[in-house]
């Protein structure tokens, strides 16, 4: 047994351990950037307590409760009860065995259940009982699990055969936790006093000198290491496996540690027993606990899926966090409030975030403070410009328009001060030097003087021919004109006053709430749609209900640096492709249909309520975009949904019907199946209720048909006989369509509708018709055909055998001499090469793996060379090993490059599916064609060529000399 060093090895130098680890983590984002999602008993889960999580090789979630195991498709919870055969509903472990893929779920009184999944379905399968309740399996070996029990040590099972370790065998305590297998192979055992490693020879366990006894919950196998990870109480330790020596982690966790995970990415997850969860690092643990959003603060379980999306157990339900196309910047992670309303980006790229409890900064996904001693910090705020010089405007909810320079107040002006109408919605930095704000009272004037300071303002309102003073949006054209929106439409003030714009033949929009302009467009945000201005040809149009758009009160409209248009509601985000708006701006059609994404809560926002502001959205100098919502600042992020687009979920049907019983694939109908009903889902959880579903049914329809939103399901009526596949294809919003899920199936005709009957009938007719003699006539004409037919085909079918070799399906000897003769005899100027192959030493393949073998591995090099030849090359196979390749338009460095090109292929192949230890080469001889020779002159000079190669040592080329 490997002694272990000495103790002072865990408290000498921790700083130094795992440096390179530690940096890695450290540049991970938070995972407070990720949306997060809670499912409990009331979205279907049969407990709270969720005791273990893995997935299946199909994609399903699989997570074990007090109530049975339940496999999760996204959408739904299927809670599997009876039919598991547990001798107690509750279950502690549920995961699926790689070896043979079936899913086995342990849990009180030693219940072990197999469920052997199926097309459209699966089946349990109850094993003997362990000893005690089963709370972790471990998958060791095809032939061996090991079971995990709470007092009564270990149990192996290998072939059906149970052997039980307690601690007579070495086991510090009957109590075990957890099960691990490191990389050489040893199984470890975590009990509620320390781990134990397992001996094969002795077959004993054995702890770890030097370490302390107490709660080992997590134990885990690093995959980029030769180390093992493992918790005892609030501490981690790793531990080299093969000298068994170990090295305590720098950090104390708040709590008992009580499960460690290992990602595929290689991140490692804490969970704890009172604070939640972190990602291992060597720094002050950052907890996300329930202060973050985390229903509760046990840790039962940890998960990473194949999307990288997060799932930890708790006791009250089942948490996701994913990597979503928005990250949301909230009270909780620094903000201090909730409800924002202003987002500004200062000339030093600081996003500057405005709203119910005053004014913070994000520097790098950070939220700091914004540092300044005026009580605007502390104000409610609506709007924030800076000018060109430095200088912070910043209007408020009912306290006037602060001004500041470097966080210090130059000027607060309010009621108080000759400035009416406290609740600043806008400011707009106007060309002419003159600063316009939003009020409640009209549009504020007032002239920007060289200190910062305002002169005594001017109000334009009703008199001045505003159609309200409620103002809510106001921006300066790239002309100078000043373009307002307020609560009765909109206007614009020129150098000629202020002119009212008549909509009515538009739109009814009253409500103006934003602006964006391009160089051809002017958009308008309003409370009945989105209104452009074309401004070359001076008309109105607006995209509403007519073109597809379920919700048209926007708040604001923007289009980001790729010109894609996005629009903000009180419950999400609209996002049009550029191109797609283009085209609907032109189409001659007002009501043309507009593709779109919606972005709304489940996307990663944390409310998908956006607000009107000054202004709600923001496109910053990097091209990223901004949103103020009722929950904190969303923040866009493009690359999670490129990689989503490029990774469709998988489709699986789940279910099919038949007139209301359950069939499987394959299955002949009865000719009276009046319905047939498909259940199916996509297995991708980032986002499911997003996902897209296409279906056909192959032999009734020619087309793909897009299901509805949500239509999980889908039935066929009254079908025809015939042969049917049911098909059925998922994708993320602008993403890549799946491979096909698919469900054959057959549907009998009635007797009416058989082949035979109406040959029957047809017969009658005739029998009615035509005399006995005509109908016998009739009958020997038919017989005559039909014989022809059958001639026809047959002679059609030796000719295919006569030319075709039966194993291969290459074209064989004749078929190639006939082709090489012809071709010879047909050559004008183009170089004809010929290369014939042997296979090295083929006989002993025959005589040791059998004929069998052999001829697989034949097809497996006809299909090897076939691949490797061009399209414009014959392949034949010659003889019983042999193969002849005809290649024209060539020369001999051509020749010499295919020969080898082949030859590597051959060299190269891999055929362990074969044969395990089998290699095969082959001996090459080329020849090229020359003025006047015939073919069978060519063949003998490839065949000499050939046996040259054989004689200087096979797995070679050897090309024929030109004669003279």
């Amino acid at each position: 047994m490997p002694i272990p060093r000495r103790l002072l090895t865990v408290f000498f130098l921790p700083v130094l351990l795992l440096v390179s680890a530690v940096s890695v983590a450290q540049e991970l984002r938070p995972l407070s950037d990720r949306a997060m999602r809670v499912w409990d008993t009331r979205h279907g889960l049969p407990h709270n307590s969720i005791n273990h999580i893995s997935q299946d090789q199909q994609g399903y979630l699989w997570i074990a409760t007090w109530q049975g195991p339940v496999r999760f498709n996204g959408r739904k919870f299927e809670v599997f009860n009876d039919e598991t055969q547990l001798p107690d509903p509750g279950a502690l472990f549920v995961a699926e065995n790689p070896y043979n893929n079936t899913v086995v779920a342990t849990g009180a009184r030693g219940g072990v259940s197999h469920f052997q999944p199926a097309p459209a379905g699966g089946e349990w399968q109850a094993q003997p009982r362990v000893f005690d309740r089963v709370d972790f399996a471990l998958f060791a070996t095809p032939r061996c699990t090991w079971y995990a029990t709470v007092t009564t040590g270990v149990v192996r099972e290998c072939a059906g055969e149970r052997t039980q370790f307690t601690v007579t065998e070495g086991l510090p305590s009957n109590s075990i936790l957890s099960l691990a297998k490191d990389a050489n192979g040893r199984i470890w055992a975590a009990t509620d006093r320390g781990p134990a490693y397992f001996d094969s020879e002795q077959q004993t366990f054995h702890t770890v000198e030097g370490l302390p006894s107490g709660y080992n919950f997590g134990i885990i196998n690093d995959a980029t290491a030769k180390t093992l990870w493992l918790s005892i109480d609030t501490r981690v330790y790793q531990l080299d496996i093969d000298d068994l020596s170990y090295q305590l982690w720098p950090v104390t966790y708040p709590s008992t540690v009580t499960e460690l995970y290992q990602a595929p990415n290689g991140d490692i997850w804490v969970g704890t027993h009172e604070h939640g969860l972190t990602r291992l690092d060597s720094q002050q643990p950052i907890m996300t606990s329930v202060a973050n959003g985390l229903p509760n603060n046990h840790i039962l379980s940890i998960f990473v899926d194949r999307e990288n999306t997060l799932w930890v157990g708790t006791h009250r339900g089942l948490t996701q966090f994913r990597e979503a196309p928005f990250h949301s910047h909230r009270k909780e992670d620094g903000l201090g409030y909730d409800y924002v309303r202003a987002l500004y980006q200062l000339h030093d790229n600081t996003v500057l975030v405005g709203g119910l409890g005053g004014i913070k900064r994000i520097v790098n996904e950070a939220i700091l403070p914004f540092e300044t001693s005026s009580s605007v910090a502390n104000e409610s705020i609506l709007t924030i410009a800076q000018s060109s010089d430095g200088l912070l405007y910043i209007g408020t909810f009912t306290n006037g328009l602060y001004v500041l320079r470097d966080g210090e107040q130059i000027a607060h002006y309010n009621e108080n001060n000759g400035f009416p109408g406290n609740d600043i919605r806008s400011v707009l930095l106007a060309d002419d030097g003159y600063l316009y704000a939003a009020t409640s009272r009209g549009v504020l004037r007032s002239q920007r003087l060289g200190n910062g300071e305002l002169s005594p303002p001017d109000y334009i309102g009703t008199a001045q021919g505003l159609p309200d003073e409620i103002i809510y949006a106001i921006q300066q054209s790239l002309t100078g004109d000043i373009w307002i929106g307020s609560m009765r439409g909109l206007s614009v003030l020129t150098e000629n006053g202020v002119q009212r714009i008549d909509l009515s033949d538009t739109t009814d929009a009253e409500f103006m709430f934003g602006f964006h302009e391009s160089d051809q467009h002017l958009y308008v945000a309003s409370d009945r749609g989105l209104i452009l201005f074309n401004k070359q040809t001076e008309q109105w149009q607006v995209f509403d209900e007519d073109n597809g758009l379920p919700f048209v009160k926007f708040f604001d409209v923007t289009r980001d640096q790729q010109g894609n248009l996005w629009l903000a509601t009180g419950r999400g985000l609209y996002f049009i492709n550029a191109e797609d708006f283009e085209r609907a701006i032109y189409d001659a059609d007002p009501a043309t249909p507009l593709d779109f994404s919606f972005y709304e809560s489940f996307h990663g926002l944390a409310s998908s309520q956006i607000n009107t502001g000054g202004p709600p959205m923001l496109v910053d100098s990097a091209g990223e975009l901004w949103f103020a919502t009722s929950q904190g600042v969303g923040h866009y992020l493009p690359s999670n949904v490129n990689s989503l687009a490029n990774n469709p979920p998988r489709p699986v049907i789940e279910r099919v019907y038949a007139d209301n019983v359950a069939i499987k694939p394959d299955i002949y109908l009865d000719a009276g199946t009046g319905r047939v009903e498909f259940s199916f889902a996509g297995l991708g959880f980032h986002h499911p209720e997003s996902i897209n579903y296409r279906v056909q049914l192959s032999g009734y329809d020619d087309t793909w048909v897009v299901a509805r939103a949500g239509q999980l399901s889908v039935a066929y009526t009254e079908l025809p006989p015939g042969a049917y596949i049911f098909q059925v294809q998922t994708a993320y919003p602008n993403g890549q369509w799946s491979d096909s899920a698919t469900f054959a199936f057959h549907k009998l005709p009635t007797l009416w509708q058989r082949p035979v009957t109406w040959f029957a009938l047809a017969l009658i007719s005739v029998f009615l018709v035509i005399a006995i003699i005509r109908l016998r006539s009739y009958r020997l004409k038919r017989s005559k055909e039909r014989l022809q037919d059958l001639v026809r085909e047959q002679t059609k079918s030796l000719e295919q055998l006569a030319n075709q070799d039966s194993l291969t399906l290459l074209a064989n000897r004749r078929a190639f001499d006939e082709f090489l003769r012809e071709k010879v005899a047909r050559t004008t100027g183009d170089e004809l090469g010929l290369i014939l192959l042997d296979l090295d030493y083929f006989k002993e393949v025959n005589d040791r793996y059998l004929h069998t073998t052999g001829d697989k591995v034949l097809k497996r090099v006809a299909q090897i060379i076939t691949a490797t030849a061009r399209e414009s090359d014959m392949v034949a196979r010659w003889g019983g090993e042999e193969f002849a390749i005809l290649l024209s338009k060539t020369d001999a460095q051509q020749l010499i490059a295919i020969c080898e090109r082949m030859r590597c292929a051959l060299e190269q192949a891999d055929l362990h599916n074969l044969v395990s230890d089998l290699t095969v080469t082959g001996s090459f001889g080329a020849a090229l064609h020359q003025p006047n020779e015939t073919a069978a002159s060519l063949l003998r000079r490839a065949d000499k060529a050939l046996y040259k190669a054989k004689s200087l040592g096979r797995n070679r080329t050897e090309i024929a000399p030109r004669t003279e």
